[in-house]
């Protein structure tokens, strides 16, 4: 759980593997803490369609529907972003026990406030966003990335602070080492056509021979991507840029690390990201 809230997926395999080996197979609650686990680094690699995908995994293996589990708060919050989820839904989760725990209330509300903000009524929209964040103030970065997770939708209808709350979750994810939570915030804070502040110091992030070659760090983030084999439209919508600039960045690292071809750039970056 540590390595997923941290978006290392390496370690959190790493992590799986060694509690595994520990007898961890027969632990009760092991497929509910993968499948959370490994939705909530998805998220913090800006993968929801995967996060949904490991929530419903996990919820698939707790047929006596854990509070945990999701349904009544992340997993709803991501339905909602998606079209997928309404109020039917909403009033489902309000009506269950597990809607009041704070882990969950903090996303149902989240929810709510969209479903209202779409509706027109930005009045109920503040006072569902105002709920979330009380709910979310013992989980702050769980506070930061629903915040993230909003404030697009919240920027088209009008309601809350989008662009405070952009801020501070940028400034929490480029502390934390959280690249693509970190870009997206910078990405829809100028899309809102506020100024966003450079952050060229991130190139200790870099390893020693990628910062040799000259590698820069938004060319860096398309490369992490390129270890898990994606193309340019699942890089360009997790780091929300266009697939035309992941392809100028695709270019350049090729062309700095010396390399013929996109496959020798997937194996290359499959290394150096282990």
């Amino acid at each position: 759980v540590s390595a997923a809230h941290q978006a290392d997926r390496a370690g959190l395999a790493a992590a799986i593997t060694a509690f595994r080996a520990a007898d961890g197979d027969r632990h009760p609650d092991l497929a509910l803490c993968l499948g959370l686990g490994q939705a909530f680094c998805a998220l913090l690699e800006e993968d929801h369609d995967r996060a949904r995908r490991d929530l419903k995994l996990a919820r698939a293996h707790e047929p006596g529907g854990s509070p945990l589990a999701g349904r009544h708060g992340i997993e709803l919050l991501l339905g909602v972003l998606a079209h997928d989820s309404g109020p039917a839904e909403l009033t489902v989760a309000a009506s269950a026990e597990e809607s009041g725990f704070r882990w969950n209330r903090q996303f149902a509300a989240l929810a709510e406030a969209v479903l209202h903000g779409r509706q027109g009524d930005t009045a109920r929209a503040e006072v569902a966003a105002k709920e979330a964040r009380e709910a979310a103030l013992p989980y702050r970065m769980a506070g930061h990335l629903g915040a993230r997770l909003v404030a697009e939708a919240a920027l088209a209808d009008g309601w809350g602070d989008p662009v405070t709350w952009l801020r501070q979750a940028e400034e929490y994810f480029h502390d934390g080492a959280v690249p693509a939570v970190a870009g997206a915030c910078r990405t829809l804070l100028r899309r809102a056509g506020e100024p966003v502040r450079q952050r060229r110091h991130g190139l200790h992030r870099l390893p020693r021979e990628l910062r040799d070659a000259g590698v820069t760090v938004r060319e860096y983030d398309v490369f992490q991507l390129l270890a898990h084999r994606l193309g340019n439209t699942d890089i360009a919508r997790r780091l929300l840029i266009s697939p035309k600039t992941v392809e100028k960045h695709v270019s350049s690292l090729m062309a700095k690390t010396k390399l013929p071809d996109r496959v020798t750039l997937f194996d290359y970056a499959a290394a150096i990201s282990r």
